[in-house]
């Protein structure tokens, strides 16, 4: 696999955590024996926070459980009992943006699902420690609006900690008029992580280190996504 290629795979990872689209892959649950509980996981985080401070964070996201690289792009096809229903494109964009004093990194998801098209664009920072929060989106894609943290009761949630641990739950955002958005690791391994989340609707994530999601299974609508061939 190149260099390019796996750009491309890491970019899916944005698209769940900012709840623009819920995908999902076949084949997603149950992927081995969990890891011990041998990390500090999510220990000493205040999850939601409503203001970030800007010297706790760094430029770019190299988390290996969520690397976001800039202008990395793909398509991807979703299907129901094997028929197309639809695509989705992702765009990590080119330059960070300043969202309440972070260099923040924006993914933008295009989704094309029977005719209906909607855009969403999520922030992401990632602290000194590693961890990469949600700091906010311009969403058209929910309904909901646009939001930063710290702006109208809105606050920053986790989207992947530095240090994940079986059996850790956290919020990946709370705005106001939204529902909650939360996710919890399931199953874990060295190399894999699974995750459930609950934003309206309930999907399971897979993970993999150093690429970043490699699957999602849409627990509600039963739909797949998955890179074209």
């Amino acid at each position: 696999m190149t260099r390019g290629t796996r750009a491309v795979r890491r970019l899916a990872a944005a698209v769940v955590v900012a709840g623009a689209l819920p995908l999902a892959l076949s084949g997603c649950a149950g992927i081995g024996q969990p890891a011990p509980y041998d990390s500090p996981g999510i220990n000493g985080l205040v999850v939601p926070t409503p203001t970030p401070d800007p010297d706790d964070f760094v430029v770019g996201i190299d988390n290996p459980w969520f690397p976001l690289e800039l202008g990395a792009t793909q398509a991807l096809e979703v299907t129901r009992d094997g028929a197309a229903v639809g695509s989705v494109e992702t765009t990590v964009l080119d330059a960070t943006q300043d969202v309440g004093g972070l260099e923040a990194t924006g993914v933008t998801t295009v989704t094309d699902l029977g005719g209906a098209r909607s855009t969403s664009t999520s922030w992401y920072a990632q602290d000194t420690d590693g961890n990469v929060w949600l700091v906010g989106a311009d969403d058209d894609a929910s309904g909901g609006g646009d939001w930063r943290a710290g702006e109208d009761g809105a606050e920053a949630g986790l989207a992947m900690p530095a240090d994940p641990r079986l059996g850790d739950g956290w919020l990946t955002r709370d705005v106001p008029g939204r529902a909650r958005a939360s996710r919890t690791i399931e199953e874990q391994t060295s190399a894999l992580l699974q995750v459930r989340d609950e934003a309206g609707t309930t999907t399971r994530s897979v993970y993999e280190k150093g690429v970043g999601l490699v699957g999602v299974t849409d627990l509600d609508a039963g739909w797949t996504a998955a890179p074209g061939d």
